[in-house]
């Protein structure tokens, strides 16, 4: 599973607060959503300094996510800080972001982190299943350089025995906690998964939360709308349980197969263009010895492939002919896929 970047996390009360909290958190929230930001950082601010606690962490919200001028992270961090410990939710899932970000120095910023997002949501604040997801995919002992350049480090997360993924386990739970109460930001994490993780049903998922995301009124990440394409074409060919990652990377290996079978059989003629050849079906094989990692909630159940192997034929159409092409795919144990085009695809013709 490659390391999720950590962007520019604003949201607010709306999803966390209704109509139960003291009059000057609705009334902040009635003029944030006027766009009025002064009126609702005068009122937090006033509420704060009178012992509002619950004001105090709205106020720590807001002022970490706010653009300029607005905005104050080392005001806001601190004031998190004071209404984490008076055992504020808002505030504690705000001083486990200003961990994350440095902004708080810590010797133990994502162990502090987690732990307060973990208490959170417990406490029944399920939006904070957001915060311990990223608590969790931003830790760098879970983590490797961008790009994956760092293999040995990578070989060595995908090796973790399942009785060492608890903190993976807890994570994925929390994501799905928060995505049932609403939260857009988990709703996109969940979908930069699936478009990465290889599994049986999750190019289905992926395609299926991304029109959830659309009618909610929310646009895609623009990083999601090519592959959220390429998920609705591969869909329509037929069943691969390859991501749309995955997918893509073996693309190119499949259609060498298919080619040097037209080649074997005297294939382009004159009248036969070789760029015309397309991928027509999809069909894959189930899972052997399949072990998933022990996630407890959907959207999340059975879609994490930790160990398991699997075989499928990629048919391919191109002057007036079809060829199969077998590909065979095995679970890497960290959410992507190994792959190879099997020999008997590509019979005994010699490399171009």
């Amino acid at each position: 599973m490659k390391k999720i970047a950590c962007t520019t996390l604003v949201w607010f009360a709306s999803a966390c607060f209704s109509g139960a909290l003291a009059d000057p958190l609705v009334d902040a929230e009635a003029a944030l959503q006027k766009r009025d930001v002064a009126a609702a950082i005068r009122i937090l601010e006033t509420a704060s300094a009178e012992g509002n606690v619950a004001a105090t962490g709205m106020l720590a919200s807001y002022l970490r996510n706010l653009p300029p001028p607005h905005g104050d992270v080392e005001r806001a961090c601190a004031l998190a800080r004071r209404a984490s410990d008076a055992a504020d939710r808002m505030g504690s899932v705000t001083r486990a972001e200003c961990l994350m970000s440095g902004s708080e120095k810590s010797d133990r910023p994502f162990e502090v982190a987690r732990d307060l997002a973990r208490k959170t949501l417990k406490s029944g604040f399920p939006t904070a299943g957001f915060t311990l997801y990223l608590a969790y995919s931003l830790d760098p002992q879970y983590s490797y350089p961008a790009g994956g350049g760092d293999r040995t480090k990578y070989n060595a997360l995908a090796a973790l025995p399942i009785s060492a993924r608890g903190d993976q386990v807890e994570a994925f739970d929390g994501l799905a906690d928060a995505i049932r109460a609403g939260h857009m930001g988990a709703l996109q994490l969940a979908l930069a998964y699936f478009s990465e993780s290889s599994a049986p049903g999750n190019i289905d998922r992926f395609v299926n939360l991304a029109a959830l995301l659309v009618r909610t009124g929310q646009s895609l990440p623009q990083s999601l709308v090519a592959p959220v394409r390429l998920a609705q074409k591969i869909k329509s060919t037929g069943t691969t349980h390859a991501s749309v990652t995955a997918f893509n990377d073996a693309y190119q290996s499949a259609l060498l197969g298919a080619t040097l079978q037209m080649r074997s059989r005297g294939q382009p003629d004159k009248g036969c263009d070789a760029q015309g050849v397309k991928l027509i079906r999809v069909e894959a094989e189930p899972v052997q010895e399949p072990v998933y990692l022990p996630v407890t909630k959907q959207p999340f159940l059975s879609t994490y492939l930790v160990r398991g192997q699997w075989a499928e034929t990629w048919t391919f159409a191109a002057c007036q002919e079809t060829v199969p092409v077998r590909m065979e795919f095995s679970a890497d144990g960290w959410g992507g896929a190994r792959f190879q085009t099997a020999r008997q695809s590509l019979g005994s013709q010699p490399q171009p």
